[in-house]
């Protein structure tokens, strides 16, 4: 697993890869320190996936940690792909898109915050979780900041 960041505009992104699919029992990290505290900001899980992903849809649990240790868990779904399989998202051979987490978030305290994400997928049939989720190619997260139009 490979982990980058960057900023773009008014969007700090920070993004991890799989070469072999995105393990369920391993939570990707994402560390970050944000720009402003006290000021609503946009956050965006990004999500690329390939024609490999067997599913049309995705379950995602989130774990935020705030500096002094408080975490907000959320279980996430979004849909992935049309009713007839075609897929949602950007991009030829590799879909990325850009899901919704949290609107107007507030960071309320100064420090390093931690996102624990992963993947919360299972067969219909069956209680346990799928290992490894094939298809999924990267996971990021996009922290954007709010822009005033005057």
């Amino acid at each position: 697993m490979a982990i980058a960041s960057c900023s773009l505009g008014n969007e700090s992104l920070y993004f991890s890869s799989f070469s072999d699919g995105w393990q369920q029992d391993n939570p990707t990290t994402f560390t970050f320190t944000p720009s402003q505290v006290d000021t609503p900001m946009n956050l965006f899980l990004y999500l690329r996936n390939n024609d490999s992903y067997p599913f049309a849809n995705i379950h995602i649990i989130t774990e935020l940690e705030d500096p002094l240790g408080h975490q907000v868990v959320d279980t996430l779904s979004y849909r992935l792909a049309q009713p007839n399989g075609e897929w949602l998202g950007e991009g030829l051979l590799v879909k990325e898109s850009k899901l919704w987490y949290k609107e107007k978030h507030v960071f309320s305290v100064v420090g390093e915050y931690h996102l624990h994400v992963r993947p919360a997928m299972r067969h219909n049939e069956k209680a346990n979780p799928i290992s490894v989720l094939k298809g999924i190619t990267d996971v990021g997260l996009g922290i954007e900041q709010i822009t005033v139009k005057e």
